[in-house]
């Protein structure tokens, strides 16, 4: 990979004081080429699902979860649904108590309500003792709250990549393991190995991540129950509904009320 420099934006902003505030809005299917900030960043998207692409890997996140990326990381960026953005710089103290690789955060209720504040005020740098001690608290409670590796792993094994990249693009594929074991070539008891190995779950729990992530977006696209079950390959929308309730804690139908409660 090339020597990649800061962006324009990153060269006139000045540097965060703890933090600084980037509110953008995008459009569907949005790519960003490989590129780096000289500072910490915390990125935040209002639904659906951010994919990062990684030296190493790809990062992918639903909107429940904030994405840390250490300063001067090299990364990408896909964007599928049209979605309000926020981009957080931090300043080098204040980085130093989160993680050192990229990981996910997920967004605890304070987490939550810290930054919906920091995002009605149209806050960019801060204004006062208060913005100050605001920001210090948001990224103690970051720490508090823990991180993921990744939601949804990746690999570049010779045999799980292929079904990787199909199932992240058609979620509703019902290949059984079996017949993707004869596609490449390999017996399905190496494929099941290998997705413990190389991702630390089954092949089902990995479709199962992947089609709540796609679930997820199209909940708050507004689809229905019922075509989002028949899309992602359900033979009922009652199996739909216990895998989502299984994975939320909840039934989509609810997931979907919170939301609108939440934009009222």
């Amino acid at each position: 990979m090339h020597t990649l420099a800061y962006s324009d934006t990153d060269q006139r902003l000045p540097a965060p004081a703890p933090l600084h505030f980037r509110h953008e809005q995008f459009l569907a299917n949005t790519d960003f080429e490989w590129h780096i900030h000289p500072w910490g960043q915390i990125n935040r998207i209002s639904l659906g699902i951010l994919e990062l692409q990684l030296p190493e890997r790809t990062l992918a996140a639903p909107a429940e979860y904030l994405v840390w990326i250490p300063a001067e990381l090299p990364h990408a960026a896909h964007i599928r649904q049209a979605l309000d953005y926020v981009s957080v710089y931090v300043a080098p103290g204040l980085a130093a108590q989160l993680p050192p690789q990229p990981c996910l955060i997920p967004q605890t209720p304070l987490l939550r309500a810290l930054l919906d504040d920091f995002c009605q005020r149209g806050v960019t740098a801060m204004a006062d003792e208060w913005d100050t001690l605001q920001a210090q608290l948001l990224v103690q409670r970051m720490v508090q709250a823990g991180s993921l590796d990744d939601y949804l792993p990746d690999s570049h094994d010779r045999l799980l990549r292929p079904l990787l990249h199909a199932l992240r693009a058609e979620p509703g594929n019902n290949t059984t393991l079996a017949a993707w074991a004869a596609q490449v070539h390999s017996t399905e008891r190496t494929l099941a190995r290998r997705f413990q190995q190389q991702l630390g779950m089954s092949f089902a729990a990995w479709r199962n991540r992947v089609r709540l992530l796609q679930a997820l977006a199209w909940l708050k696209a507004g689809r229905t129950v019922a075509d989002i079950a028949a899309e992602l390959g359900y033979a009922t929308p009652s199996a739909f509904i216990a895998m989502f309730a299984r994975h939320t804690g909840m039934t989509p139908e609810r997931y979907r009320r919170q939301l609108l409660a939440a934009r009222a």
